[in-house]
């Protein structure tokens, strides 16, 4: 299996759409009220969103190994089925 295919299908029809979202969502909370805490969630989300788009850009380059690629997809996973959970 082409794990960084799947990797690099995923992050831009699911994983950075949904982080978009969160991104626009938390700056539309923060400008009916000021709060730390979004802010920091806000500042949380940018990170990632940062994290995600180098993913894209090292795949693009051709510098991400299938095994980096498994490594992201499993962490992923994870992240899925923590946020299930709740």
């Amino acid at each position: 299996m082409d794990y960084i295919k799947e990797l690099q299908e995923l992050l831009k029809t699911d994983v950075l759409v949904e982080v978009n979202e969160n991104i626009k969502d938390l700056e539309n909370e923060l400008a009916k009220k000021k709060n730390k805490a979004l802010k920091d969630e806000l500042d949380y989300m940018k990170q990632v969103k940062l994290y995600f788009d180098e993913v894209l850009v090292d795949i693009e380059k051709n510098i991400l190994t299938q095994e980096q690629a498994l490594d992201i997809l499993e962490g992923l996973e994870d992240m899925k089925a923590e946020n299930q959970e709740i």
